[in-house]
């Protein structure tokens, strides 16, 4: 599943996952983050997709502008 965050994090904006169980999907996600200790995985988010209960979102989060 690490493969995941990674795509999440190479892609424009982040991925869709599709899965039968997304709580225990997206705290197994969470899990693995925590252990591979990865700062750059903490710019993505794992949110509920509000059109499918099927789907996960790992989406980016906004970096606010340094100026």
């Amino acid at each position: 599943m690490i493969e995941l965050w990674y795509q999440a994090l190479h892609s424009a904006v982040g991925i869709e996952i599709v899965c039968s169980d997304p709580p225990r999907v997206a705290a197994k996600l969470r899990q693995i983050r925590k252990e591979v200790q990865d700062p750059d995985l903490d710019s993505i988010s794992i949110c509920s997709s509000p059109f499918d209960p099927t789907k996960l979102w790992m989406v980016k989060k906004r970096i606010p502008d340094a100026t």
